[in-house]
């Protein structure tokens, strides 16, 4: 059996946790949270870090956001994640790959994947690789199930 996890918002929670956080760093940098936010809008879609930060001349403080990224982790989907053996879970996130590694990295979620995939586009090529070699024909029930909190543990059976 194959496991594919998205990282933003479903391992590490970046919306609600990480992102408040590094507007918080912005703020206490002296960059107010409203001038942040509105600069993100404008590059969201080819985000990275690193180069938000220089932006506002605040270089300086990425290795403080980032030395966080540990404590937004989805620690019960982990324990879950823990229980399946490295070699069944993916991983396939979509973002700028330098700064997609750096937060996984600093995470410390590495080992628990045989496989990190870091994609610009659609997911869709990644998922149909790591599916490759599945017998759709020989498994017809095989199903997709997006993560929303529930429980998964009937799935791991």
């Amino acid at each position: 059996m194959k496991y594919i996890f998205d990282f933003d918002d479903v391992l590490f929670n970046n919306t609600e946790q990480f992102k408040k956080y590094m507007y918080e760093c912005l703020e206490d940098a002296g960059v107010p949270s409203h001038v942040a936010v509105e600069y993100y809008k404008k590059v969201r879609h080819e985000f990275s870090l690193r180069n938000f930060l220089t932006h506002f001349g605040k270089e300086h403080i990425y290795e403080k956001i980032m030395s966080k990224c540990p404590d937004f982790l989805n620690t019960e989907l982990l324990e879950i994640i823990k229980k399946i053996r490295k070699e069944n879970c993916y991983m396939i996130t979509h973002g700028e790959k330098e700064y997609q590694l750096d937060k996984i990295k600093k995470t410390g979620i590495t080992p628990l994947f045989s496989e990190i995939i870091v994609i610009q586009g659609s997911k869709k090529e990644a998922v149909e690789r790591v599916c490759a070699d599945l017998d759709f024909k020989k498994f017809p029930n095989l199903k997709t199930i997006l993560y929303t909190g529930q429980n998964l543990e009937p799935y791991l059976q």
